[in-house]
């Protein structure tokens, strides 16, 4: 099995994808990359490794007494049928850090996350799963100093009320589509929806405000309350980056970017100054990003540092706590593109890798938020997977269904659109996505509120329709 991580301060699981290969008649040998036929969710503190699989793991419990109005943390594994596990002994960690520097009660809650009571403002909720993964690579006094920030974090300073008090402190913060898709409809009252642009697809720009310990990110009450409109709060805080110095660490076709701390990411916001270190490189710059806290560049005419920069890109991107993004982006001064590598290349395969896991990965992400929020509505609407594909040392390639019985669907894009009827699969076709936009487009209708995509559907195509699409039909890859 392989594990992809999810991203971002969202509570982290770990998505457990089946590399199999296909049975099914006709369709040839073919490798399933994704979990988007069948998403496995393991909450950390509920399922640990044994040989190789998976079992549930020990609960343990931690009790918090206090004497001479101080407080201590003990752990106490005899109530549980083995010692606490590596998560259950951080969460405590962090608990007796919540007590020490913040001076507030903190209690585990379900899902790998901690309660933290504030005299001011109603309790928060810590997520841990990320600052987990980052501490398991640190020692020492890096790895005090990220608790400490993690902890200093959940007591935010006050949301500048004034244009004045907010433009010195706003900051380009790029992040995945799924991760602000997830923060405006996370439902609390006191964290309101971040407004941002689309960047390159599956990645957007939001506009953070930067404090000493902590961001936060600018939401519509805020631009009411300043009296400015997204796109120049959006400018200021660009230009509020272009004005720092860009750190740039160059080894021949290679730079890397890392600073400042917690936006190396967010130069992609600011295309000029890219420009600027690319053509100090020469050739053909591509950046990329696998992560907040780190921005690849790489000439691309050097075909050696191409492979090597994507394959550690790639990697990077799936243990990465904070996922970002794989794909090579050329740099312009109008701004960043998906990078098309030209024939031959040798980096193409990889490219196109990069590109396809993104898209995976993102729409699996918004495909679980999706079904919470359907499900806590009430609504009963079904939210069609996107399956990540390679042919047998071939291509990568997406697809997802159309199904005939379905009433209220929402597709996401993907290479091919599988016609299903549940009652009669031996006719079942497939059709280019294109196609089917042009062909059955009167039946879709884009959802403005999903990122990434997803088009509506509530009926299947009549008997004419369903005539051209069959005429672009073209054989499940295999």
């Amino acid at each position: 099995m392989t594990k992809l991580p999810i991203t971002e301060d969202q509570p982290r699981r770990e998505i457990i994808v089946e590399q199999n290969r296909c049975d099914r008649p006709g369709l040839g040998a073919y490798r399933e990359f994704t979990p988007f036929t069948s998403l496995t969710l393991i909450p950390p503190d509920v399922i640990q490794p044994v040989d190789g699989g998976y079992s549930p793991g020990p609960g343990g419990l931690s009790l918090i007494g206090r004497h001479a109005g101080c407080r201590s943390v003990f752990l106490m594994p005899w109530f549980s049928d083995a010692s606490p596990s590596p998560e259950d002994q951080f969460a405590s960690e962090v608990i007796a850090l919540v007590d020490e520097i913040l001076g507030l009660e903190a209690e585990r809650v379900d899902d790998f996350a901690l309660r933290i009571d504030r005299p001011e403002g109603g309790p928060v909720t810590m997520n841990l799963h990320n600052i987990y993964a980052e501490a398991g690579q640190l020692d020492g006094d890096a790895r005090a100093e990220r608790l400490r920030k993690a902890v200093l974090a959940m007591m935010p300073p006050e949301r500048p009320d004034t244009w004045g008090e907010a433009a010195p402190q706003l900051l380009p913060a790029v992040r995945t589509a799924s991760w602000a898709y997830a923060s405006a409809g996370d439902g609390r009252a006191d964290v309101p929806a971040p407004f941002g642009r689309p960047l390159v697809p599956f990645v957007k720009v939001l506009c953070a405000i930067d404090s000493e310990h902590s961001i936060a990110f600018g939401g519509v009450d805020d631009l009411s309350a300043w009296g400015v409109s997204d796109d120049e709060a959006l400018h200021t805080a660009a230009e509020n980056l272009a004005d720092q110095p860009c750190e740039v660490h160059r080894d021949g076709p290679v730079a890397m970017i890392v600073a400042p701390d917690g936006y190396a990411s967010s130069w992609l916001a600011v295309p000029g100054l890219l420009a600027q270190v690319a053509e100090d490189m020469g050739g053909t710059v591509v950046a990329i990003a696998p992560d907040r806290e780190l921005l690849l560049l790489v000439d691309t005419d050097d075909h050696d540092a191409s492979v090597e920069v994507l394959e550690a890109a790639l990697d990077r991107y799936q243990a990465a706590p904070r996922q970002l993004s794989p794909v090579p982006y050329l740099v312009a001064e109008s701004g960043i593109a998906p990078w098309e590598p030209p024939s031959g290349h040798p980096a193409a395969p990889l490219a196109e890798k990069a590109a396809h896991l993104l898209a995976a990965i993102e729409y699996a992400q918004q495909r679980t938020r999706l079904e919470e929020l359907l499900a806590a509505e009430g609504e009963d609407v079904h939210v069609a997977e996107h399956t990540l594909m390679q042919t047998e040392n071939g291509p990568y390639w997406s697809w997802t269904s159309w199904v005939r019985q379905v009433t209220d669907g929402l597709l996401p894009q993907a290479d091919m659109v599988l016609f299903a009827d549940n009652h009669d699969p031996d006719a079942d076709f497939t059709v280019p996505w294109d196609d089917v936009l042009r062909l059955a487009g009167h039946l879709l209708i884009e959802d403005p509120a999903c990122d990434p995509p997803r088009w509506r559907y509530r009926d299947w195509p009549d008997g004419g329709t369903l005539e051209s699409l069959r005429a672009c039909a073209v054989p499940f890859p295999g």
